[in-house]
């Protein structure tokens, strides 16, 4: 008979427990479902745009062999109609032993596809060890290591998180599970919220996000990028149409005005573009005679260095660099002497420009220029000015 009960017990024990995984597994795909959906309240910075929502395939980081999902994204649209953001709503577990509360958060990107921010439900803020809520300065800290795409959490698994770290006094206790390599690049005491939000938010969405971009690349709205005040737009747009080449004359004088107000690398990038966008060489090398005296002095040598790259270069290009020698500084004006030098080229329109400058007021500039001079067929006159200019600065020559 108690051997009856005890069957009895432990068949209903089992039923017990059957039925608390079963309901487990259901909250457990009930949390997840939430992370398909769109955000249920949109941030009121993005609450008076136009919005469309998409579904993306994203697999799991925590998970990454369990399949793909889908997830639904909200893209934000300006008053044009062009991409202004993206947001989606993730609902996930940060660890494998399930000892971890889920993460509720709703992740906003730019429109190249760069972690912005996100946001927690009201009530239900992030947690740290023992479900402490995060403070201001836990929030801070990992928006600058959601933000730094050259994490080193990009480089290590979520199981290098739990190694212990080995000290000379044993355990490091003040570091838990997370490796002391790794300690600045995450919150502490949430080394999983940070490791799962880092790849959350730098993961396979990002080429998802850049590729809803391009497909709505429109002329307009490359020439609204190519004019923006954000570096990594103008350098999507830049990388865009080098590889699309999409109506390359219409974009010349935006890229122009990259090449004009950009930094090294947008400039390589940009004379990559004009030089097969345009169609006249001789018209391209003005334009980029203009930008050059336009362009900060740091850069614009880069101009001189494309002109010096060219096997061949027009009288027209020669004689226009010369024209704003009297206004650079003596770099720029012994860059373009040097260029006229290899190239072997001199006319009365150089020999005119050069020979103002004896009379600028810096005298390293005035004494390159005689340099320059001395060694091409002068005019009687200039020869004369040349002269009187070494004579006069003899003892500084």
């Amino acid at each position: 008979m108690g051997l009856s009960r005890c069957v009895v017990n432990a068949v209903k024990r089992f039923w017990v427990c059957l039925a608390g995984l079963i309901c487990l597994a259901g909250a457990s795909d009930g949390e997840r479902e939430k992370a398909s959906g769109p955000p249920a309240v949109v941030s009121q910075r993005e609450a008076g745009l136009e919005q469309a929502v998409f579904s993306v395939e994203l697999t799991d980081p925590v998970f990454a062999d369990r399949p793909a999902r889908v997830h639904r994204v909200v893209q934000f649209k300006d008053g044009n109609g062009f991409p202004a953001g993206y947001a989606m709503r993730v609902t996930a577990e940060v660890c494998t032993d399930n000892k971890c509360k889920i993460v509720e958060v709703t992740m906003y990107w730019n429109v190249v596809g760069d972690y912005e921010r996100l946001e927690c439900p009201p009530g239900n803020p992030l947690t740290k060890k023992e479900h402490v809520p995060f403070t201001a300065a836990d929030y801070a800290k990992l928006d600058g290591i959601l933000k730094d795409r050259e994490s080193i959490l990009a480089r290590h698994s979520l199981a290098f998180l739990a190694k212990p770290v080995e000290t000379d006094l044993g355990i490091d206790a003040l570091s838990g599970a997370t490796p002391l390599t790794v300690q600045e690049s995450v919150v502490q005491d949430a080394a999983y919220t940070s490791w799962a939000l880092w790849h959350w938010a730098n993961g396979g969405i990002v080429q998802k996000l850049r590729g809803v971009t391009e497909q709505r690349c429109t002329l307009p709205y490359l020439r609204q990028l190519l004019r923006s005040q954000n570096r990594s737009y103008v350098d999507f747009a830049l990388k865009h149409i080098l590889a699309q080449r999409p109506l390359e004359s219409q974009l010349l004088d935006d890229v122009l005005h990259v090449l004009e107000h950009g930094d090294r690398e947008q400039i390589a990038l940009s004379l990559q573009f004009v030089t097969g966008a345009a169609r006249d060489k001789q018209q391209l090398h003005a334009r980029l005679i203009e930008s050059y005296g336009r362009m900060k002095s740091m850069y614009s040598p880069m101009i001189l260095d494309y002109f010096a790259a060219q096997p061949e270069l027009p009288l027209t290009t020669l004689e226009g660099l010369t024209t704003c020698l009297d206004r650079l500084p003596y770099f720029h004006v012994h860059l373009i002497l040097r260029l006229l030098e290899e190239r072997k080229f001199f006319s009365k329109k150089t020999e005119s420009d050069v020979v103002r400058l004896l009379d600028g007021d810096d005298f390293f500039i005035a004494r390159r220029a005689s340099e320059h001079l001395l060694n091409q067929d002068l005019s009687g006159e200039v020869k004369e000015k040349v002269h009187a200019f070494r004579q006069r600065n003899r003892d500084r020559l």
